[in-house]
């Protein structure tokens, strides 16, 4: 009896491919990752890579757009604007704590993509179009602040974002060189939790919340 063919399911394929590739870019970087290597991890063969994807350098502009477009996705899904404005600082803040804290991998590709000074990022007009409604949506929450009274200070949204990207993961991409000057462990639950509390508060203060 012949055996049954088995069918390539594009969908499941391009996926897999993509999953292979972002795992890839953001351990060895662009130069440094293997077509080789990502079609092996994905189960197909090159010829699949370049059909679906033309060339590494389009897959890997994906990977980083697929990296983009899932957080901002998922700051969409939080509702900002239907919160008051301390509450929905607070939570796009805890969001992005949360998001640094349990996806290394972004961390890791966004990194690669600043040491080769953003080149590959800066050909994508996707990555572009879908960060501005998220700094449009903060500009929006600070201004109901200070007209409902619970903001005293005017901060630029994008500076305000940046503020909390930046107390979000600095101390996860300087974790060792951080731990090793100070003599204390910055993976510990006691030493985050306190972070976390501090990074709120921290942010409150910038805007100049009513009850800080």
């Amino acid at each position: 009896m012949a055996k049954p063919v088995r069918r390539r399911d594009p969908a499941s394929t391009r996926a897999a491919l993509l999953e292979s590739a972002t795992q890839e870019f953001a351990r060895y970087g662009f130069d440094g990752a293997r077509v080789e290597r990502i079609v092996r991890q994905a189960g197909c063969n090159t010829r699949m890579l370049y059909h679906y994807f033309e060339n590494k350098e389009k897959l890997y502009i994906q990977v980083l757009e697929a990296a983009y477009r899932a957080i901002r996705e998922q700051e969409r899904q939080l509702e900002l604007a239907v919160l008051d404005p301390t509450a929905a600082l607070l939570k796009l803040t805890r969001f992005t704590w949360e998001h640094f804290a349990h996806n290394r991998v972004f961390i890791d590709l966004t990194r690669n993509e600043n040491l080769v000074g953003g080149q590959f990022i800066r050909q994508s007009e996707a990555i572009a179009a879908m960060s501005s409604p998220l700094i449009d949506l903060i500009a929006d929450t600070i201004r109901r602040g200070l007209e409902s009274g619970a903001f005293r200070n005017r901060v630029d949204p994008l500076q305000l974002y940046v503020s909390i990207v930046a107390l979000s993961s600095h101390h996860l991409s300087n974790v060792h060189t951080l731990s090793a000057a100070f003599q204390t462990d910055l993976t510990t639950p006691e030493w985050l939790a306190a972070r976390r509390a501090h990074v709120e508060d921290l942010v409150l203060r910038m805007v100049g919340a009513a009850d800080r």
